[in-house]
């Protein structure tokens, strides 16, 4: 039987008068918790990791486990320069109750694919959490078909985040990943491509809009589970317009906006 479709939420930064804000974040993250969010996967780039210390980051891990107990599974983003800081990063974050880690390759410098590879793997061979790798090619540098596969055989390496938009190599990456490793978790970071992830054999999705509008979300993964095709696609449909509003702005102001509006920032 297949697993259900898991929905982690990328949350933005819950701040106030510049650092971690215990009790927004109690409220924001109970009510995605309540509304069937399964995860959160904080300081990623929705969570504006680049604008927080390593400090605030450990901390904002420690109080999402405080407040939202094993309700949620965490992902923490350990995304530095180089494998030594990201491990350091982890050893922290297991401390503050993390489950796992999502490990970018270094951004800023370009890289080749053999460097790519080494860093993930000496990242998987080092941190006392398991590694989630995150390919976000428009923040850092992307990882082609042949350094994710190579990857995916890593036994601490658990999952991955793809969010290159590249949908073809998605449907690789799931064919090629689950026939040798079928435990292996691969999310989508595409909320316009859900559904086709879904049916393409997703293990679920890591998307800023179900920490908005989390019932719409979480309704279209019920309607995949039953098969309900036409209003799967419809839910899918009425995302669309929602996501062009909130990614017309620079990223993530429009979401940040929207969760703004909700009263949690």
């Amino acid at each position: 039987m297949m697993k259900r479709p898991q929905i982690l939420v990328p949350p933005p930064a819950v701040l106030k008068n510049g650092e971690p804000d215990a009790q927004g974040m109690d409220r924001y993250f109970n009510w995605m918790a309540d509304h069937g969010v399964d995860g959160l996967f904080i300081n990623g780039s929705t969570g504006e990791f680049t604008i927080l210390t390593d400090d605030q980051k450990v901390e904002t891990v420690r109080i999402a486990r405080e407040c939202a107990g094993d309700r949620l599974y965490l992902i923490a983003g350990a995304i530095t320069g180089s494998a030594e800081l990201t491990c350091r990063l982890a050893a922290r974050y297991k401390e503050a109750g993390a489950d796992a880690i999502a490990v970018a390759p270094p951004y800023y410098f370009k890289h080749n694919q053999e460097f790519i590879k080494g860093f993930q793997m000496e990242v998987a061979e080092k941190s006392v959490l398991p590694v989630y790798i995150y390919d976000i090619p428009a923040f850092s540098n992307g990882m082609s078909f042949e350094t994710i596969l190579a990857l995916s055989n890593h036994p601490n390496i658990i999952g991955l985040k793809d969010s290159s938009r590249d949908f073809a190599r998605f449907e690789l990456l799931i064919s090629a990943i689950k026939a040798a490793r079928p435990e292996f978790k691969i999310y989508t970071g595409t909320e316009e491509l859900l559904l086709a992830s879904l049916i393409m054999g997703a293990d679920g999705a890591t998307i800023a809009t179900a920490g908005i509008v989390p019932d719409t979300v979480r309704q279209l993964v019920d309607a995949f589970e039953k098969g309900d095709w036409e209003t799967a696609k419809q839910l899918q449909f009425e995302l669309l317009p929602m996501i062009r509003k909130w990614a017309s702005k620079d990223f993530p102001e429009g979401f940040r906006e929207a969760i703004a509006e909700l009263g949690f920032l």
